[in-house]
């Protein structure tokens, strides 16, 4: 990796420290974390996933997985964050490949395959950070509600925001967290 790359590849992500989160502006929290807040929270959350599943005798390419997760909406600093609501399958087929394709113009080959195992791996690594990008969102929500920010209901009673991947232990984080905020897990 040449140092040009190294400083191309900073500056194109760089747009995710000032990018919002749509989904919570779009819902009056203001202010709400950033993109790269976001891949912040997963990416220690992944971590704290890969102890917990290792503790149970799984073995883990720990590095990989934070990798993953440290650069798993790097295509937002370029199309933005879109909410889940406004994606019709039509729109999100194209907006996987675009995201695909600017991924592969940003980084360096390493970490656009990093980025693209994220999305569409079915590792076990991938399936953490998948777990993690969601529970990530739902402290984040229940950080929110504690605080006295936006109206945010929709969030506890959809049961897409509780994904976990089949992960043994995942379940139990996601009953502590809807036990903190006084809810029900959707089913």
């Amino acid at each position: 990796m040449t140092p040009a790359a190294i400083v191309d590849a900073l500056l194109a992500l760089d747009p995710l420290t000032e990018l919002p989160r749509t989904g919570w502006r779009l819902r009056g929290v203001v202010p709400c974390e950033s993109i790269a807040e976001h891949c912040f929270g997963v990416a220690v959350l992944t971590g704290m996933l890969i102890d917990v599943l290792r503790e149970r005798g799984m073995t883990i390419d720990g590095e990989q997985a934070l990798r993953m997760a440290l650069l798993h909406d790097a295509a937002e600093a370029k199309t933005g964050d879109v909410p889940m609501p406004s994606k019709t399958p039509e729109l999100q087929k194209a907006l996987k490949e675009q995201e695909r394709r600017i991924v592969r113009d940003m980084l360096p080959a390493r970490m656009a395959e990093d980025v693209e195992e994220a999305e569409h791996g079915d590792s076990l690594e991938a399936r953490i950070v998948k777990a993690a990008d969601k529970l990530q969102m739902m402290v984040k929500l229940h950080r929110y509600e504690l605080t006295g920010r936006g109206a945010l209901d929709e969030f506890w009673l959809n049961p897409k925001n509780v994904r976990t991947q089949g992960l043994d232990g995942i379940a139990e984080i996601y009953e502590e967290v809807f036990r903190r905020a006084g809810r029900s897990v959707p089913s």
